[in-house]
């Protein structure tokens, strides 16, 4: 049994991948003259808003990153909600007594507001958000961070994400990666990153937590 776990928020957690992609598409749309596809968006989950938007347009952030958060703001609760089994997984690994956390490349006050939207803030106490760290996913110090305020050495931990970066940053840190096989990234792309573990449920990645390999898939083989 792991003694900590860490998770992405969106795309783990959260089902956020519609918000992202409707707030991509309107944000971008004035400057590209088109909407883009979530197929180009998708590459882009895990990273910061700011490297998301100006991989599209470098020019004109600051007033893309304004528009993009009024409109993520206003249709928030409309289309944010828990990814299936969340909920049930977080109990059975709370009762557990393996230690919870957050690492997002989000910003903290969403983060909060999607964690109270959706009851999962009581399972939290370490949420490790964008502004508090200085090198962000698919570097390490987000883990590691992580790792440090839930004092849980990186061989006791797992992380779980939906995204290359995701997994890039789990193995830099040297935790155990887990892909979540419910993520809208297509799969090669994130067994690409080379993750050790696939689960196709939040209730697989909680059996394997709490039990072993037994409770998911080696990647290679997914």
């Amino acid at each position: 049994m792991f003694a900590g776990v860490l998770f992405d928020f969106d795309g783990t957690l959260v089902d956020t991948s519609e918000l992202v992609i409707k707030s991509f598409q309107h944000t971008l749309a004035p400057y590209l003259g088109r909407v883009v596809a979530p197929e180009e968006v998708y590459p882009y989950f895990g990273v910061t808003l700011k490297e998301g938007l100006a991989a599209f347009m470098p020019d004109h952030l600051d007033e893309m990153l304004h528009e993009y958060r009024r409109y993520s703001a206003a249709h928030f609760d409309d289309l944010v909600r828990p990814c299936p089994g969340v909920r049930e997984g977080l109990q059975r690994l709370q009762q557990a007594g393996i230690k919870l956390g957050v690492v997002t490349s989000r910003l903290r006050d969403t983060t909060l507001y999607g964690l109270e939207l959706c009851g999962l803030t009581s399972f939290f106490p370490v949420i490790v958000a964008a502004e508090d760290v200085t090198s962000h996913k698919p570097g390490p110090e987000p883990v590691r961070y992580g790792l440090e305020l839930l004092g849980v050495e990186a061989g006791a931990a797992a992380m779980i994400g939906d995204s290359p970066h995701d997994i890039q940053a789990a193995r830099a840190a040297g935790v155990t990666s887990v892909a979540a096989g419910w993520s809208r990234v297509p799969r090669d792309q994130i067994l690409a990153a080379g993750p050790e573990v696939l689960v196709a449920s939040m209730t697989e990645f909680v059996d394997f937590c709490l039990d072993g390999p037994k409770g998911g898939r080696l990647a290679q083989n997914g």
